[in-house]
């Protein structure tokens, strides 16, 4: 019997030994868990604190849970060192009490997270809060977290940023008007040597002489090529090109253009072609003097840069809007030649301002280097993009699309010529015409041009002597200078219409002769009371169409 039970007995206390190992065991994993986990908590908190910015996480009573804000911390040192429910950190940066809405609240309603910029303008101090849920797993309970980020630098740093950009713009854009205005200074002596050139070029010369006046021609004209360049890519840098909006025959427009490129591809040996089918329309409503510019640039590069074989345009629709009778339509103008292509690495910068495909001191074409870039800003002003593609030895192909609206035009029978075409030598006039410009070379070319065709010119030197001179005669016509030294050509139009008593109609024809390029500078010259304007450099035949244009009936 007592044997039975100390046998019993020796067995439970072996049992309860290997319970208790078993049982120190899972102490010993237990505490080394417990071990880990604070080992991992105090990693996470070092983090955090390591951070600059700082996270405050609590619950709805306001406990604090965690956070990292140092003893330090102002914000912390007013809390108490825990929450106490007066204030969130919005509150306390604004300096007040209460929010009118409840960042935190709105969290734990909505259980959503919740983004806020606060500024100090005490401190002008800047911080980013995000307030966003943290869900308990043990009893599915929710906390919020308040993260806080100091911006001020960044605020600082984009605000500097905005500054120096806006001073950037003005400075391109006053680098813009100064071209602008140095081109313009430059093209009224240039009217100058041009309209002398063109009436020497009118004169007895022997072979000799006239080889020489050619070669200063060609050079001038290329000189005005370069100025119209830079004049006109400072226009567009500086903001102030406006585009026109008119009704057009497209095909017409073209057909001049073939004109003006088919006896130069034919001197150099080339296959000139223009290629559009019928599927595109020949009424359009846009800008036809700047689809032009686009086009002569596109084919003028064409040309100069083809050695053999052929260059050609096409156009083509892509996209059509509104039906035909007055919707819209997309072309696409594409000019394609068999030059030498462009190499891949220029070809990423072609469009870019004084770029040039051949950029090295033996390039055999000269040039601003502007023409391309001209045309990148066109067409994207036109709200249309331009498109280059090119293989190397394989020639090149510029396309460019861009919208139109339709326009309709009643077809009309051809005028019967009266007495067949008037030549420039035979349309001579009896007028008698004022001309009101400052520039003395300008001026002996106007007079010698005038006087040739048969008109009777007297000349004045600023706009304050045209309303006298038109007390004293009668004039058929007045050229009026914009830019004159005491009263410009605008005040004296303004004075013209409101004289009375004179001896010339106060209505009588005003044409401006300008180098002004500027937008909105023809809607202001015709506002003024001015009939029609002439850019300079003056043109004879252009001039003299105009004048003729303005003294029909007259003589």
């Amino acid at each position: 019997m007592r044997t039975e039970a100390a046998s019993g007995f020796g067995d439970d206390a072996c049992a309860l030994r290997l319970r208790l190992l078993q049982l120190e065991e899972e102490n010993r994993a237990l505490t080394e868990t417990v071990e880990r986990l604070q080992g991992d908590r105090q990693l996470l908190e070092d983090i955090l604190n390591a951070i600059p910015d700082k996270l405050t996480v609590h619950d709805r009573q306001e406990h604090v849970v965690f956070s990292n804000w140092s003893e330090e911390d102002t914000y912390w040192e007013n809390q108490g060192g825990e929450r106490d429910g007066t204030a969130c950190f919005g509150c306390y940066f604004r300096g007040e009490k209460f929010c009118d809405q409840c960042q935190v609240e709105e969290v734990f309603e909505t259980r959503r997270q919740k983004i806020i910029e606060l500024y100090n303008p005490k401190t002008r101090e800047f911080r980013s809060i995000t307030v966003f849920p943290v869900m308990r797993t043990d009893d599915d309970s929710t906390m919020v977290a308040e993260y806080v980020r100091d911006i001020t630098a960044t605020r600082k740093m984009e605000r500097e940023l905005r500054v120096a950009k806006e001073a950037a713009d003005a400075a391109n854009k006053a680098k813009s008007e100064f071209l602008a205005s140095m081109s313009h200074e430059i093209r009224t002596p240039m009217n100058g040597v041009l309209g002398m050139l063109d009436l020497a070029m009118d004169t007895e010369l022997d072979e000799e002489q006239r080889e020489y006046l050619e070669a200063v021609q060609n050079s001038a004209e290329s000189l005005l090529a370069l100025i119209n360049d830079i004049l006109d890519f400072s226009k567009i840098e500086a903001g102030v090109v406006e585009l026109d909006s008119q009704a057009f025959r497209l095909r017409k427009r073209l057909s001049a253009l073939h004109t003006m490129f088919v006896h130069r591809a034919e001197e150099r040996g080339l296959d000139f072609r223009f290629s559009v089918p019928d599927s595109v329309p020949d009424g359009l409503v846009g800008d036809p003097l700047r689809l032009r510019q686009i086009l002569v640039n596109l084919l003028d590069n064409a040309l100069k840069f083809t050695d053999a074989g052929r260059v050609e345009l096409a156009v083509q629709v892509v996209d059509r809007h509104g039906g035909e009778a007055a919707g819209g339509v997309v072309l696409e103008f594409s000019v394609r030649d068999t030059g030498p292509g462009i190499m891949e690495a220029h070809q990423k910068r072609i469009f870019e301002s004084f770029a040039q495909a051949d950029g090295s001191f033996s390039r055999r074409h000269q040039g601003t280097g502007l023409g391309l870039a001209i045309c990148k800003r066109l067409v994207e002003l036109m709200g249309g993009a331009i498109a280059l593609r090119s293989t190397p030895g394989k020639g090149a192909e510029f396309s460019f699309q861009v919208p139109f609206e339709l326009a309709q035009f009643e077809e009309k029978a051809p005028k019967r010529a009266k007495g067949g075409e008037v030549s420039k030598a035979e349309r001579t006039a009896r007028g008698r015409i004022l001309v009101a410009e400052d520039h003395p070379v300008n001026l002996m070319f106007i007079e010698k041009l005038l006087t040739k065709h048969g008109f009777t010119v007297r000349v004045v030197g600023d706009g304050t002597e045209v309303v006298p001179a038109l007390r004293e005669e009668q004039f058929d016509l007045i050229l009026m200078d914009i830019a004159m030294p005491e009263m410009d050509g605008l005040a004296a139009t303004r004075a013209v219409r409101a004289a009375t008593g004179m001896k010339t109609p106060s209505s009588v024809p005003i044409i401006a002769m300008t180098a002004h390029a500027m937008k909105g500078d023809r809607e202001q010259f015709l506002a003024t009371g001015m009939d029609d304007y002439i850019g300079k450099p003056i043109n004879s035949d252009n001039l003299l169409s105009l004048i003729f244009k303005h003294m029909q009936g007259k003589g």
